[in-house]
């Protein structure tokens, strides 16, 4: 890993403007430069580069970034090929990691033997369990009723958990190795030097890494009982809302159909690739993840969630939507595919056939569907109070979709649903929006919605960096609009000498980069003219404003339990008192 101190030091000794020069012919336009976009045709030049915040940015096609950025996007580099690249310009040298103390190298090394040594038994455990299927017919003719071929089971590395024998018989250290419990293979008898298998009885199914290593394992009962699955404990090769099973076996299926399928269950993922369709994978017994839906995105740009049609697979579709929501770009395609509640992927196939899965895929909701027809589901009647409430629960969702064409027409289909207007819901939900007047249209005189605290908050801090030392946020970061806030914050009181080029890196990598892309752009079109010292104060008195609009979010939310909780009613007297304390002088 090459250290973030050298990679701040190198940014900070090239100049952006040189860099990008070398591509593109550059003029100096004020403070800044300008030459055509390389990264699309146009005419006329809308690619600006600022020497004082080191990044570039295009006003046409939106591309954005800092010189490292610029060289992975413009030569297709990776990040260390763009560090190295960018280092031979500075005449630097790349390093290795820090020095390590003696503690810190025999911890690594524990670790790393410790890791080798779970993927070991999880592969002979593996081993074990295929053996043991071809042994117990039984569990071949549970298959077999599924429907599922030996070269099915084969490709997916199958096997059986019998209650005898166990992993003993392979494991002479059985009551003794720490990596046999780590991996969860077996349990210890309580009040006992003894042992016996976690999975029992169970048909096995491998869970692999993109890589195709063993990580764990998941075991589904052979007949009635509960749980019907059973999965290995998190370890440090295996974390359940990292891993997607089947995502090794569907890699090239997934490029070759041109999305993913996301199932609910190990089952419904192989009785897909038995029926032809290979490109599904499942989750390992959780809740669909932001990290879960960002792995699939590298290797598609459309992944269809497939749920069961009751209430409790609607609920986990919502819960996959609101996680999806922050990678749901312009060049993405998010969809929902609900099945009839009497069936299940694997069910519907042997029933109806795959053709008739196929066509109930390319007819699921879109996001945006699935996101307005959940909205007036919560609160269907029409009325003003349902319309509010509708408005309410899309603010968070709204907040999370990535600025873009996309959120624009959700704005504007939402808008229509609550017989309200874009800008209404834009303003409420406290919104940065990338509506431009059409060229050559004119434009009519409205009212300009003023920028939120939170927005003046982060012009300020990005323009003046050093002022984020008398910055504190404890107040009010919980609140989901002031996480970029919250993460500047603490970003700057991290790295206090921080340099722009530095800054501008960070900033374009953050979580919350399309907040600050959007500040960012601001200084290009108008650069910055207030003193350290007045910023400073500008952004106290913003602080309390922040503080004030904590406290009253915390307020309408305890006058809502007050009906039902007593303790709230004492709540809401301590926080009216609070927020009293902050009114401004009449």
């Amino acid at each position: 890993m090459i250290p973030n101190e050298f990679i701040n030091d190198l940014l900070n000794r090239v100049d952006i403007v040189d860099v990008v020069g070398q591509y593109v012919q550059l003029k100096r336009a004020g403070a800044n430069h300008q030459g055509l976009c390389p990264f699309h045709n146009e005419k006329s030049p809308s690619f600006t580069v600022s020497a004082s915040k080191q990044f570039y940015h295009c006003f046409g096609c939106g591309a954005h970034g800092s010189a490292l950025g610029f060289l992975m996007e413009h030569n297709g580099l990776t990040f260390v090929e763009a560090i190295n690249d960018l280092a031979r310009q500075a005449g630097m040298t790349v390093p290795q990691d820090k020095p390590q103390s003696p503690q810190q190298v025999q911890a690594q090394i524990a670790q790393k033997v410790r890791t080798q040594n779970l993927g070991q038994v999880l592969t002979e455990a593996a081993q074990f369990y295929k053996h043991q299927l071809r042994e117990h017919p039984h569990a071949i003719a549970y298959l077999k009723r599924r429907g599922l071929s030996g070269e099915i089971a084969q490709r997916f590395g199958l096997g059986f958990a019998p209650f005898e024998p166990t992993l003993s018989s392979i494991f002479d250290d059985y009551n003794e190795s720490s990596s046999l419990l780590d991996a969860g293979l077996c349990k210890q008898r309580e009040g006992q030097n003894r042992r016996y298998d976690f999975f029992r009885e169970r048909i096995m199914f491998p869970i692999r890494n993109t890589k195709g290593q063993i990580i764990g394992f998941g075991g589904r009962i052979l007949d009635k009982g509960e749980p019907k699955y059973l999965n290995s404990p998190e370890t440090p090769l295996f974390q359940k809302g990292q891993e997607l099973y089947g995502l090794f076996e569907a890699r090239s299926a997934i490029a070759q159909h041109q999305y993913a399928l996301i199932v609910e269950g190990y089952m419904d993922v192989v009785a897909l690739a038995q029926a032809g369709l290979a490109n599904a994978v499942a989750t390992l017994g959780t809740a669909t993840s932001t990290a879960h839906v960002q792995k699939l995105f590298r290797f598609t740009d459309t992944i269809v969630f497939s749920f069961d049609g009751d209430g409790a697979g609607r609920k986990a579709a919502w819960r996959a939507m609101i996680n999806a929501l922050p990678l749901a770009t312009d060049t993405r395609t998010i969809k929902f595919l609900f099945l009839p509640p009497e069936h299940d992927p694997d069910t519907f196939v042997r029933e109806k056939g795959m053709d008739a899965f196929v066509a109930e895929v390319q007819t699921a909701m879109t996001l945006s569907q699935f996101l307005l027809f959940g909205l007036n589901q919560a609160a269907p009647d029409g009325s003003a109070e349902a319309r509010a409430r509708q408005l309410h629960l899309a603010k968070p969702m709204l907040q999370s979709l990535p600025n873009g064409a996309l959120r624009t027409h959700i704005i504007q289909a939402l808008a229509t649903q609550l017989s309200s207007t874009p800008n209404d819901v834009a303003e409420y939900c406290e919104l940065i929006t990338n509506q431009r007047p059409r060229k050559g249209a004119r434009e009519k005189t409205k009212r300009v919605a003023p920028p939120s605290s939170v927005e003046r908050a982060l012009d300020l801090l990005i323009a003046h960096p050093s002022i984020a030392q008398h910055a504190h946020s404890n107040t009010w970061a919980h609140l989901p609009q002031h996480h970029a806030l919250t993460a500047l914050i603490e970003m700057l009181h991290a790295q206090p000498e921080l340099a722009p080029a530095a800054l501008s890196h960070q900033l374009d990598n953050s979580d919350h980069h399309e907040w600050y892309q959007h500040i960012l752009q601001k200084h290009l079109r108008e650069p910055a003219q207030m003193s350290a010292e007045d910023a400073l104060t500008a952004y106290i008195a913003l602080e309390t404003q922040l503080k004030r609009e904590a406290l009253d979010q915390r307020l309408k939310t305890l006058a809502v339990q007050m009906s039902v909780d007593d303790a709230a009613k004492s709540e809401y007297m301590r926080v009216l008192h609070e927020r009293a304390k902050l009114s401004p002088p009449k």
